[in-house]
């Protein structure tokens, strides 16, 4: 059965037109399926209504400083603990050829063009999955810790309120801070990130989630080095967030205080669309509309802003994505073919 999913997969690979027609056709059925829930005359009455439609240009803005965010982000993350250094119009290829994420990869998510990009600067296939695995775990991080923030002055009732249903949740990134900081100590660190080859795949992807979280340590722990790559990912989220809120913005979401935007949308993305397939289409639409009812904005508004959001946030950046489909295409056969004479000459 899985020879058979792995073969539809790669199929799926050289087929982005095919992933284009999923994609869009799990975001038009999720709208639907919302719209016919909120229903079609308040939907219809509130598109037709006269709105300010300078809101998508700080939609347009938003989505650029969060692509400026990840430039500088995956550039630290590419240097730290003595890695290869990238270009900024390496990593400025990178970070489009990512958010366009079907376009530039197909059915994979935006993390296999960053490894691709890390292969290229120079790091070891191992070193670069480690890196992708760094990046995805400096995003949690990040978003959690603000998170957390939003929930406690929502708890606190300082910035508007929430149920705590809302806002408990967000104590999970305590002990979890605690569980990284605990497994990446310099007494265990090189320890359980080393592993032998013969090394089953649970201790193979153990050993790189810990090597991982280790370069998300010394990130963290080295502002004056990597300052600009937890900044630049702080900017990313920022960015994107204000991209939603002016949606919202557009078509009259506005009773809803930042705090409660920032755990609406947090929820929302509990998977960011870099690390799934297709970009999360239709998943994403679905759960941050609900994430943003839960907390207290009407459906209507939630949806429509939820595909405005979506549109600058994942259907635009395709456009400049698919410019580098083929640059994408060449790099991932030029590392494949050399993997595979390195794995002969091993052999």
């Amino acid at each position: 059965m899985w020879q058979h999913l792995r073969a539809g997969f790669l199929w799926l690979e050289e087929k982005p037109a095919a992933v284009v027609l999923v994609a869009g056709g799990a975001t038009l059925a999720t709208a639907l399926v919302l719209a016919s829930y909120a229903g079609w005359p308040r939907l219809l009455t509130r598109t037709e209504a006269r709105h300010s439609w300078g809101w998508l240009a700080v939609c347009f803005v938003g989505e650029l400083i969060a692509y400026l965010g990840y430039v500088l982000t995956i550039r630290d993350m590419a240097r730290v603990d003595d890695g290869p250094e990238m270009d900024v119009a390496a990593s400025t290829t990178t970070v489009v050829a990512g958010f366009g994420v079907f376009a530039a990869t197909r059915s994979s998510g935006g993390f296999a063009v960053d490894y691709w990009a890390f292969r290229k600067a120079g790091a070891g296939k191992r070193d670069a999955v480690r890196r992708v695995l760094a990046l995805g775990f400096l995003e949690y991080a990040v978003l959690g810790t603000i998170a957390l923030i939003a929930s406690v002055l929502l708890y606190m009732r300082l910035d508007g309120h929430a149920s705590d249903w809302a806002t408990l949740p967000s104590l999970l990134i305590i002990p979890s801070f605690a569980l990284a900081f605990w497994l990446t100590s310099s007494k265990r660190l090189a320890r359980l990130s080393r592993t032998r080859r013969s090394a089953g795949r649970l201790k193979h992807g153990f050993s790189n989630a810990v090597a991982g979280a280790g370069n998300v340590r010394s990130l963290i722990l080295n502002p004056r080095e990597h300052g600009l790559g937890v900044a630049g990912n702080t900017l990313y989220w920022a960015g994107d967030i204000l991209c939603l809120w002016a949606a919202l913005q557009l078509v009259g979401g506005k009773h809803i205080s930042l705090s409660a935007l920032v755990l609406a949308y947090s929820g929302g993305y509990v998977l960011t669309r870099r690390a799934l397939p297709a970009g999360g289409a239709g998943i994403v639409e679905a759960a941050m509309t609900i994430a943003l009812v839960g907390m207290g904005i009407h459906i209507v508004p939630a949806l429509i802003g939820v595909l405005i959001y979506r549109l600058f946030n994942f259907w635009l950046p395709i456009i400049p994505a698919l410019f580098l489909l083929p640059t994408i295409r060449q790099l991932r056969a030029r590392f494949h073919t050399a993997e595979k004479e390195q794995a002969t000459t091993s052999a």
